[in-house]
Formats: C-alpha cells, structure tokens, sequence
C-alpha cells in the first residue's frame, strides 16, 4: 500500500509541474505551410499568388464622364522557368466584368459602397486585358520572369453614374503554357 501511495503522490506532483510549467507559457504559435505542385514549365512566386494592390482615394471628380485614376503597377513573378518546355505563354484575370452599357466592358466590376467605377488592367503599354479574356505575353526566359501589369479605376461614362464608397474587385490570373 506505501508503494501505491508514494506513487500516487508522484503522478499528482507531476501533474502539477506541468500545469506549473504552462502557465508560465510565454508564447506559442502555430505556423501552417500551403502550396502545391502544378505541372507548367515555370514555378509562381508565393508573393504572386495572394496580392492586395492598394489604388488610393480617388476623387469623385477625377472618374467622372469615364476618367481614369493614376495606374498603380503590380507584377507576378515566375522562377525556373524552361523555355525548352514552353517559350509561349499567355495569362486570363478571370472575375465579373463590368457593366456594359456604361463603358466598362473592359474593366473588373466592383463590390462594396463605391457605384458607377470598375477596375482595369492592362499591360505596361497600356492595352487592356478585359476579363475572362486570354492575353498574349512576351517570350518567356530561361530561369526567372517578371511578368509587370497595371492597374487602374475608371468611370462610368454615364453622368452621375460615380458613387463614393469604399469598394473592391477581384481577379483570380490563370497561366497557359504552348
């Protein structure tokens, strides 16, 4: 019986060690790894796949009757790319298009309090690369490529059609590799 006692004793005292031991926990974490493996001839950067491009606060006045905002460049970075495989490629933004009818076919609608604005992208010539709509791209290199575009907020052409709010617009690209 004094054995079982002595260790009872001991698993009760361990057990308090340890809830000791965790409350002097001075910070901990949890870090989770995502990617995957697609079959292309060129890898994406992690800094490519997930952007938040900030376009400002644009006056009402500079959008309206179709104005345009000042474009904001933002790229997405290929690594290890064999042009042996492939030297084409060619990049789709896929999101919702803009209304029609107010002259923002090319552009990417938005959500959000904002009304009567789309947001366009083009390439660094300034030609726009409407959405859900397969673009050419230069050749590409062995071993790293930038591939640089712009963005920017346009008006409707319809007057009084430019609605202050906040507001935001997505475009998931999608590469294609000849």
């Amino acid at each position: 019986m004094n054995a079982k006692k002595i260790l009872l004793a001991m698993a009760l005292s361990s057990l308090m060690a340890a809830g000791a031991h965790a409350a002097t926990d001075q910070g901990h974490g949890k870090i989770t790894f995502l990617g995957s493996v697609i079959d292309a001839p060129c890898s994406i950067d992690a800094k490519s796949l997930d952007q938040t491009i900030q376009l400002g606060a644009i006056s009402k006045n500079q959008l309206s009757e179709g104005g345009k905002s000042t474009p904001v460049s933002f790229d997405i970075q290929l690594h290890d790319c064999d042009s042996a495989t492939a030297n084409k490629a060619s990049i789709t933004f896929n999101g919702l298009a803009g209304d029609k009818t107010d002259g923002l076919d090319g552009a990417f609608a938005v959500t959000g309090q904002a009304a009567g604005v789309g947001v366009v992208i083009s390439d660094m010539g300034g030609k726009v690369i409407k959405p859900s709509t397969k673009s050419a791209l230069a050749a590409m290199n062995d071993g790293d490529n930038d591939l640089q575009f712009l963005a920017y907020v346009q008006g409707s052409t319809a007057s009084d059609a430019v609605v202050p709010g906040n507001f935001g617009a997505i475009a998931n690209f999608m590469m294609t590799y000849e």
